[in-house]
């Protein structure tokens, strides 16, 4: 959720105290009014809550693989597609993990959820780097704006970038730059690419981000030129007015996708019928569309059990996902720009296809595959913490920023919803339900002689009576739907978050407001104000990602295009 930079101070003298659920939490918000009491381990000391989720973190690491991991319901597209999801609505420079939970630059500085921020930026003038520049920029000295999202080429296997596909990002070298990280000797030819020409760095963590990244650059593009083909941008403004309709159309569709398909597939089926079917109103404090902290450090944290080790990405010979993990201009630049093995063919990772099935995601809980676990990508934050410090990998990452976040108790978070909305509790049942199964599957796999870390007497009942937030959404997910979608919790989290933050920042031009909910035809006398024709003309209606898909790639904007 957040980048990898820390802009923290460990230790101040008259150090900020932690962050408490009355403070401002840094452009976010809690799901409900929080009561100091009912935060989540409230009176308990951070630093032995932090040691328990090392010990749950343990306990984790050894729960026996999915007899079955692959999720029928969930192509592993939309592992990444949540990623991306991910980064346009939290877009902070900390990790409470790391920082004890002090809060010195701790903030969401993602201002407008759900509006492609983390591909567009700050638009033309204020994030360059993310547009190509034309001949026309050139010609203008500056005076038409940038308005292509950019491009870059893959490599072969040789190394070489000539005459290969544009199926990367934009990539750059500082070049004649102060960086002692780069020799001063180093040539424009063999200078490392350090620089990911994108709005959002996070976007380039990994291959397969690039690659959802890419998609959302080509869909941009090719809108963009249909509307400068039948409008015509000469001017100026004709180019501004041209990109900002392109964004609303590319807006519209992505809304139109996490409201018709990303929901669906995610979410229980009791919540999208209460949510979206019937569209009953917010429980929640949505009104500022901030992004709650349940959401952001708890409920969302769940695409991380998602990842796969490997993927057919385009044969059926299986690529790891480690070696995803190289192709990133932070972690290696001396390995990107992304070679040609790794463009994927979106047929193996969303169900276009009848003849190709897709790779699965795994399955939703408290499982995670080897990758995710990893201490060379993910190692502890705090190694050596009193002699006693945190576990490598994502996991306990997630846990440990769940401690400092002042989230919600679980069981205090269930009943405060079930009395906020007694219609709630039709379908969210209460905590005690889960007390049993909890313990149960806590105590499995105990092993007193094992290397691995065990619990102590009073540590199972203490996480039964309060457990972290980020592994009960994994745990409801596997014991209500087998871990194919969501638990009724972590749904009701995530429609709210998400229908609370388009509803908050609709996509409005004066008194034009476009409805994600409704098929373009029934909005195409604002379309028309907005000065969108033609391309909807040629644009079916698209529900999912496989109708994206499937019109990308009869427009050709699939294929490996030098």
């Amino acid at each position: 959720m957040h980048g990898s930079n820390l802009s923290v101070i460990h230790k101040l003298e008259n150090a900020e105290p932690l962050l408490t659920a009355e403070r401002n939490l840094g452009g976010m918000r809690n799901l409900l009014k929080l009561p100091d009491s009912s935060k989540f381990g409230a009176g308990k000391n951070p630093l032995q809550l932090r040691h328990l989720m090392r010990k749950l973190t343990a306990r984790i690491s050894r729960e026996p693989n999915w007899p079955n991991e692959e999720n029928p319901n969930l192509p592993s597209g939309y592992t990444y597609l949540l990623q991306f999801i991910a980064h346009d609505m939290v877009n902070t420079s900390i990790s409470l993990a790391a920082t004890d939970g002090r809060r010195f630059g701790f903030e969401n500085a993602r201002r407008q959820p759900l509006t492609l921020d983390t591909i567009y930026g700050g638009g033309p003038d204020v994030s360059p780097q993310a547009y190509e520049f034309s001949q026309i920029c050139k010609e203008s000295r500056g005076l038409m704006p940038r308005t292509r999202l950019r491009r870059g080429r893959v490599q072969n296997r040789s190394g070489s970038t000539a005459g290969m596909p544009f199926a990367d990002i934009g990539r750059a070298a500082p070049i004649d730059v102060a960086d002692d990280g780069i020799s001063s000797h180093t040539s424009a030819a063999g200078c490392p690419l350090t620089e990911a020409l994108v709005a959002d760095a996070r976007n380039e963590d990994q291959a397969l981000i690039v690659q959802i990244t890419v998609l959302f650059h080509r869909l941009h593009n090719f809108i963009l030129d249909q509307i400068d083909s039948s409008r015509g941008s000469k001017t100026a403004d004709d180019a501004y007015r041209n990109f900002i309709s392109t964004r609303f159309l590319l807006t519209l569709i992505y809304r139109r996708i996490i409201f018709n398909d990303v929901l669906y597939r995610l979410l229980d089926p009791s919540v999208i019928r209460y949510y979206l079917v019937e569209k009953r109103p917010l429980v929640a404090d949505g009104d500022s569309g901030r992004i709650p902290v349940e959401f952001s450090h708890g409920a969302f944290r769940c695409g991380h059990a998602m990842v796969r080790n490997s993927y057919k990405v385009r044969s059926e010979d299986a690529l790891e996902t480690a070696r995803a993990m190289q192709f990133s201009s932070r972690r290696s630049p001396g390995f990107v720009p992304l070679t040609e093995d790794w463009i994927i063919k979106w047929e193996r990772f969303f169900e276009i296809s009848k003849q190709t099935p897709p790779n699965y995601s795994r399955r939703l809980g408290p499982n995670f595959s080897p990758i995710i676990r990893s201490e060379f990508f993910f190692p502890p934050l705090n190694s050596n913490m009193d002699g006693d410090g945190d576990a490598a990998g994502l996991p306990n990452r997630d846990l440990v920023s769940a401690v400092y976040a002042k989230i919600w108790s679980v069981p205090k978070l269930i009943d405060a919803l079930r009395a906020t909305s007694p219609e709630l509790s039709h379908f969210l049942p209460g905590y005690g339900e889960y007390i049993s199964p909890l313990k149960n599957w806590l105590e499995a796999t105990a092993n007193p002689t094992s290397l691995s870390e065990q619990f102590e007497p009073d540590d199972v009942s203490a996480l039964a009576a309060d457990p972290p937030l980020p592994f009960f959404v994994l745990f409801e997910a596997a014991a209500k739907h087998g871990g194919q979608r969501l638990g009724p919790l972590g749904s009701i989290i995530v429609a709210e978050t998400m229908i609370a933050a388009m509803e908050s920042y609709p996509l409005r031009v004066e008194k034009l407001v476009f409805d994600p909910r409704l098929p373009f035809k029934e909005q195409d006398e604002l379309f028309r104000q907005l000065g969108i024709t033609d391309p909807l003309s040629k644009m079916p209606e698209i529900e999912n990602m496989d109708d994206l898909l499937t019109f990308m790639q009869s427009e050709g904007l699939l294929e490996d295009k030098q």
